[in-house]
């Protein structure tokens, strides 16, 4: 995949549980947090894990008579699409603004920022 691209909300559940499980689960896997918590049916499973499929996102292997699904994309390497998007469309890539945006509606606690003064002196360093 040359290009990873934002998914809709629904198809990220599913890539969620299915980084969450780091290894090929069967469909049945989804049930108890979509089918149970979200009152999804069968046929809406089935349908975004197509989606994903045509996408490039997860693939799929028989073993028997069940549908195995793995992902193809690592989760870190869409949480850093994710990332860079969020931080270009409202932050303009600057991480001054992000930091001062979600210190005023989020106070950071003293080890939240000896955190960032360590992660910025590695950063320095070059670790």
């Amino acid at each position: 995949m040359s290009k990873i691209k934002r998914l809709p909300d629904a198809e990220l559940e599913i890539m969620l549980l299915l980084w969450q499980a780091e290894t090929a689960v069967p469909r049945n896997y989804f049930d108890k947090a979509l089918k149970e918590e979200k009152n999804w049916a069968d046929s809406t499973i089935l349908s975004l894990l197509s989606r994903l499929m045509e996408k490039g996102f997860i693939t799929c292997s028989k073993q028997g008579n069940k549908n195995f699904y793995t992902p193809l994309v690592k989760k870190e390497d869409y949480y850093a699409v994710e990332n860079q998007s969020f931080m270009n469309k409202f932050y303009h890539n600057s991480l001054n603004q992000f930091l001062v945006s979600f210190s005023q509606s989020n106070p950071l606690s003293d080890d939240d920022i000896a955190d960032l003064h360590n992660l910025l002196d590695s950063l320095k360093k070059g670790e």
